[in-house]
């Protein structure tokens, strides 16, 4: 009976309502969280997660609806109000965190940005090119925005490329002369910033978007705050400064100007009480002591906040694995607070990327500057304002090519091209590839080749090893740096040129390969060698000792069919140097210089009873140009050397002793050098201390006081002392027991701050004038033309006066930027031409590291160029200049 009623009840006309599965979709439906996500191209996504969700849960959702697959240099960004990000609102802007939960960090307001929170320091080295694409949308932003400063004639540059991404190549029928006008591209967007971003504009003829893109961001790296997350701050003198993070260490800006630079290697411990942010940096071998800088931050939060994002992108950059969190971490007070960790490094996410992916996938570029339809090579007209983008693409024609063009293709604008070879920027630098890995390499004067020609990704090289079996170059570089080609046999350079980029050798990829595998596979090479390279970005001019830009602006004075003004020799080469520096090829060239040449030994400075009298280890004189002391205190040697630069269509000679600042221990070998040297004017480029490390030992006496005993026989006074704002200018007497005595004049200049550069370049160059005036006011020394004539010789006062005797800390950096400051306004008053890396070349073939850093050495250039502008080199010469 039973049985019978069940049947029926769960018949075809019955039915069943499962309440427990109803409730539980409601709850699940309750717990649901909606977020917006705005991507970099202003397209807006919305993500549905649960409310106890971690952040690492909706970054997942957004790399799976990008499909990005170089995933860990970005992130997301919120806002405390919910208003955009923007360089106003950088106090209230934060990360969201994969480790806690969206909701409690976020609240109520779910708008979140994609941005870029690791700046690859060499985009070249990305696998994907959606991600270069990407990278390049947020540095657009942040140029339009204000929170990357970028100078005029770079920021033009990077506007054409931008044009040449989006738009393609320039067309007279196409693209009227106000195409430019309705296209948001700089800040403050002016007529002629717009005249000049078309001229650069035509120029890029044959770049795909990728390449555009690939040069926009070999510029765009060589900008000081590329990458940086600057925090407001006070230093010790209650300055504003802004404190940077970048993945070579900390910065510090004053003035949008970067004036110190602190890089991990330096860096000891990092760490923040209350409002007060700390950097210990690494005892010198001359200090006895901890040096530990203190800023000053707006908050106990803001402080917070700076620790967290260096050691953030400290653990990203440097570690090869994340750091493990300590087992105490937990307990709060007795260990402190846990240091943040990021889940992957960066070299974890390239290994990643180059297993993941062999090809790039197709994608859709959307305009960075405006909706705008493509009026060639667009993929349909329902795409306006996007580009479709495979790696299939066609390559585009080579910018260096010597090819005659057809007629049909040379338009208003190309007459740079035909005169000026432009080359496309492939370089790809890396500081880990130093100049110590120079020669290390397979090397070889004697070369054979087989010809080369262009394959996918890059040129395939064949060389036969020549009669000694070397195939004729040299590598640097290997593991996490590119493989680099250093030195080439003059027989080879029609193959091979100094910075080309090893991509291959006989089939291997050599990504994964340190230095020493890379130079065993060469050598290991029996018959023909087999290399796929990407040509180096610096052309190699016909001319040695030229600079070629990468690109070339428009003369004013010189307009499509007008001649240049023949024989203005110096008019043209501070227009390559112009060039050079707009668009980074000056700087390019500069990295390339040997930092010391490796054919020179330094053996003096190595001697055990010598070691103590060098203030760093890296700064060593070479043997050759040392300065020798006759009757030197503690010996002969002082870390000094010698550097005489020839005046060319002269007889002029500028003397110089370049010299370290003197420690307490070496105070009476400098003045001794003084002496002997016959030398009346000291500069001195350094303060004594600088944040807490001693720069250089006082070696004079104050005025008033206790006269200095600099040696058994020499006596120093200090007769007096005037301060001039930037510098101060001290006449000091040097006594011998003998009797004789000297005046000597110390110009002190203040103003130039360690691994920075001076604020005024005006005023620097002003100090240059003085130290040149005070050199050409004494009396020259009087040498012998021919000693071997005896009495009957004549005397000469045209070669050599005394040397300058110029010192910083190293006596290399702030030194070798005066030396090629006031070489360059002697030529610009000769009105000669002026190769600024020639003279550096040249300087350090007599002191190693002269001009230390490429800071100091753009600082020197544009200070050059200033001092051109304002009729320097039409004011004559100074008799007796020499």
């Amino acid at each position: 009976m039973i049985e019978s009623v069940s049947r029926r009840a769960f018949s075809s006309s019955s039915g069943t309502y499962n309440v427990r599965a109803s409730e539980l979709a409601r709850e699940r439906k309750l717990n649901i969280f909606n977020v917006t996500v705005q991507f970099l191209d202003e397209t807006q996504h919305s993500f549905q997660i649960e409310k106890k969700a971690k952040g690492c849960v909706l970054l997942e959702q957004v790399y799976q609806h990008l499909d990005l697959v170089e995933k860990d240099y970005f992130g997301l960004q919120f806002t405390e109000n919910g208003s955009p990000p923007s360089a106003t609102n950088t106090e209230i802007t934060r990360w969201l965190d994969s480790t806690k939960s969206v909701k409690k960090q976020v609240g109520a307001n779910a708008q979140f940005w994609l941005a870029v929170r690791f700046y690859p320091p060499e985009p070249s080295r990305l696998a994907e090119e959606y991600t270069r694409y990407l990278l390049c949308l947020q540095l657009r932003k942040l140029l339009l925005d204000g929170r990357i400063n970028a100078p005029k004639n770079t920021a033009l540059l990077l506007a054409s490329f931008t044009v040449q991404a989006d738009l393609g190549d320039y067309n007279v029928s196409e693209h009227p002369p106000n195409y430019l006008s309705e296209l948001c591209l700089l800040p403050k967007q002016t007529a002629e910033d717009e005249r000049r971003i078309r001229e650069l504009h035509k120029l890029h003829k044959g770049q795909a978007p990728a390449d555009a893109e690939a040069n926009f961001l070999e510029h765009a790296k060589r900008l000081d705050c590329y990458g940086v997350e600057s925090h407001p701050a006070k230093d010790y003198n209650g300055k504003d400064i802004f404190i940077g993070v970048t993945s070579i260490g900390i910065v510090v800006f004053q003035n949008n100007i970067r004036v110190n630079t602190f890089s991990w290697s330096k860096i000891v411990k990092i760490s923040f009480k209350k409002k007060q942010f700390f950097i210990q940096l690494k005892r010198e071998p001359s200090e006895s002591y901890d040096t530990v800088l203190g800023f000053n931050m707006r908050s106990g939060r803001a402080a917070k906040a700076l620790w967290r994002c260096s050691v953030e992108r400290h653990g990203f950059f440097r570690l090869r694995a994340p750091r493990r969190r300590a087992l105490l971490a937990a307990l709060g007070a007795l260990a402190g607070l846990a240091a943040p960790s990021v889940p992957r490094t960066e070299t974890m996410a390239l290994e990643d990327a180059r297993r993941s992916r062999s090809t790039n996938r197709s994608f859709v570029r959307r305009s960075s500057s405006r909706p705008r339809e493509r009026s060639v090579g667009c993929a349909s007209p329902a795409l306006r304002g996007a580009r479709v983008t495979a790696h299939s693409e066609p390559p585009p024609r080579a910018a260096w090519t010597d090819a005659a063009r057809p007629a049909s293709e040379i338009h208003e604008g190309d007459f740079l091209e035909r005169v000026l070879r432009i080359p496309l920027s492939y370089v790809d630098e890396s500081e880990s590839g130093s100049e110590e890995c120079l020669g290390s390499g397979h090397s070889g004067h004697d070369l054979n080749s087989l010809g080369s020609a262009e394959v996918c990704g890059g040129v395939k090289v064949r060389l036969e090893p020549g009669q000694d079996g070397l195939f004729g170059f040299n590598v640097r570089g290997g593991g996490p740096a590119p493989v680099l080609v250093s030195r080439v046999a003059s027989r080879t350079r029609l193959q091979l040129q100094e910075g080309d980029q090893v991509i291959s050798i006989n089939g291997t990829n050599v990504d994964e390969l340190n230095h020493e595998q890379v130079v065993q596979l060469i050598r290991n090479t029996r018959g023909v060698l087999t290399l796929i390279v990407k040509p180096n970005a610096v052309y190699a001019p016909e001319e040695p000792g030229l600079e070629e830009p990468a690109v070339c602006f428009v003369p004013l004075s010189c307009r499509p069919g007008q001649a240049r003004a023949a024989g203005d020799a110096l008019e043209q080469s501070l227009l390559l140097l112009g060039d050079g520096l707009a668009s980074g090829a000056a700087l390019t060239h500069y990295e390339t210089l040997l930092r010391r040449l490796p054919d020179l030994p330094a053996a003096a400075a190595r001697l055990p009873h010598n070691l103590n009298k060098n203030r760093y280890r890296d700064i060593a004189p070479y043997d050759s140009t040392r300065v020798i002391l006759k009757n030197g205190p503690t010996g002969d040697y002082i870390n000094a050397s010698y550097i005489n630069m020839e005046i060319p269509n002269s007889d002029s000679v500028l003397s110089y002793i370049a010299t370290q600042g003197p420690l307490a221990s070496t105070v009476g070998d400098f003045w001794q050098m003084v002496w002997e040297a016959e030398s009346t004017l000291i500069v001195m480029l350094t303060v004594l201390t600088e944040r807490g490390r001693a720069k250089c030992h006082q070696y004079w006496p104050k005025v008033g006081n206790t006269p200095l005993k600099a040696t058994n026989s020499l006596t120093i006074f200090t007769t007096s002392e005037q301060n001039h704002g930037h510098y101060v200018r001290r006449e000091m007497t040097m006594k011998e027991n003998t009797g004789a005595c000297r005046n000597v004049t110390q110009l002190q200049y203040t103003a130039w701050p360690d691994h920075g550069v001076p604020e005024d370049a005006t005023a620097f160059i002003n100090f240059t004038q003085l130290c040149s005036s005070l050199r050409n006011n004494h009396p020259l020394i009087p040498t012998v033309v021919d000693p071997s004539a005896g009495s009957g010789s004549e005397e000469s006062l045209s070669c050599v006066s005394p040397p300058m005797i110029v010192h910083c800390s190293a006596g290399v950096g702030r030194t070798g930027a005066l030396v090629l400051c006031e070489l360059a306004l002697e030529l610009l008053a000769r009105r000669q031409p002026l190769y600024p890396l020639d003279l550096v070349r040249a300087m350090r073939a007599q002191r190693p590291m002269c001009i230390q850093n490429a800071s100091q050495y753009k600082f020197v250039c544009e200070s050059i160029q200033m001092a051109y502008n304002q009729g320097f080199a039409n004011k004559p010469a100074e008799n007796g200049s020499n």
